[in-house]
């Protein structure tokens, strides 16, 4: 199986706007399929896989492939749908509080053509350190349990996990930026973003700190959220709000390099406009070479040792970039 050419119609598929370049070269065999299908879940992009990879609008021999694809979709959609129900009773249990869901159901409701193209496996609330105690109380009472205390503190994270239905998980943070080695230079808290949780701007602050400082574009799903939550800038309004964040927050590098990135892999001219107005950055190309599709597309592969020390070298460039 050529691996590179899965993960080469993967980033094809990948665009819940569509394709924006000429597919690869060579169609996948049904085999090949398969696994474009189980790397698009493990990349929070099958919805999108689905919809643009062109076997799936009627080839016969693709069928089987396809209803396996469709089976694997009803699944991460029944979750969402139990997810949604838990986002909207816990927002109204928590309102009056400095609390705010985040993530799966807003982006997807905000940032997206269609909500069906982003999923999610769980509930992220960004919180003030003194909202703590009463989402305990109220996590306690809606069933939940909290699940790995050891540590949490460190990371500012803590997951809740539901104890009749397991599958159901809440995860609390008072920042988004979970190590503690780079949250020495970069943090992104509720009090940081207040108002904005829930507005263009402060969706693409989440998505570029989601990405870069959490998880390293560790799925394509990181990748795809800045570049929609950067289509989502419409005005130049939201541009100047978004430009206030950024500087506030001291990580303009993270963001010129999240959009670059973004902008180059679906090729997104609007990614790259943004990113020019915040101004030149220094070891940009660096970071361009570090982490790029085949970097990002190999996460969920046995590729992924191949890769691992750019993307450790890329959370170096990280710890450097001071305020």
């Amino acid at each position: 199986m050529n691996g590179s050419n899965v993960g080469a119609w993967l980033l094809h598929c990948a665009d819940p706007l569509g394709p924006r370049r000429k597919p690869p070269r060579g169609m996948l065999t049904p085999d090949a399929a398969r696994e474009l299908v189980a790397q698009a879940e493990a990349h929070g992009v099958l919805p999108a896989v689905l919809r643009h990879f062109p076997p799936f609008s009627g080839d016969p021999a693709f069928a089987g492939v396809m209803a396996e694809a469709r089976t694997r979709y009803r699944s991460a959609r029944a979750l969402v749908l139990m997810l949604r129900s838990e986002h909207e009773a816990l927002a109204t249990e928590a309102a009056g509080l400095p609390a705010a869901v985040i993530k799966g159901p807003v982006f997807a409701r905000m940032l997206y053509p269609e909500p069906e193209f982003r999923t999610f496996t769980d509930i992220d609330l960004l919180v003030a350190p003194a909202a703590l105690p009463r989402l305990a109380v109220l996590l306690t009472e809606r069933g939940y349990e909290l699940a790995d205390e050891e540590g949490a503190s460190l990371r500012k994270e803590w997951k809740w996990v539901n104890r009749e239905n397991p599958t159901l998980m809440t995860e609390v943070h008072t920042d988004i930026v979970h190590a503690p080695s780079l949250r020495a230079n970069r943090s992104l808290t509720y009090d940081d973003l207040a108002e904005d949780t829930q507005t263009p701007a402060g969706c693409l602050m989440i998505a570029i700190f989601h990405g870069a400082f959490s998880h390293g574009f560790e799925r394509l799903q990181h990748v795809v959220d800045t570049c929609q939550a950067a289509r989502a800038l419409a005005t130049v309004e939201d541009e100047r709000r978004f430009e206030r964040l950024i500087e506030r927050s001291g990580a303009t590098y993270a963001a010129v390099v999240s959009l670059d990135l973004a902008g180059r892999m679906l090729a997104e001219p609007r990614c790259q406009q943004i990113a020019r107005a915040l101004g030149p950055q220094r070891r940009v190309r660096m970071a361009r070479w570090l982490i790029d599709s085949s970097v990002i597309t190999s996460t969920q592969t046995r590729r992924r040792a191949m890769h691992s020390w750019r993307r450790q070298a890329f959370r170096e460039l990280l710890k450097r970039d001071h305020r």
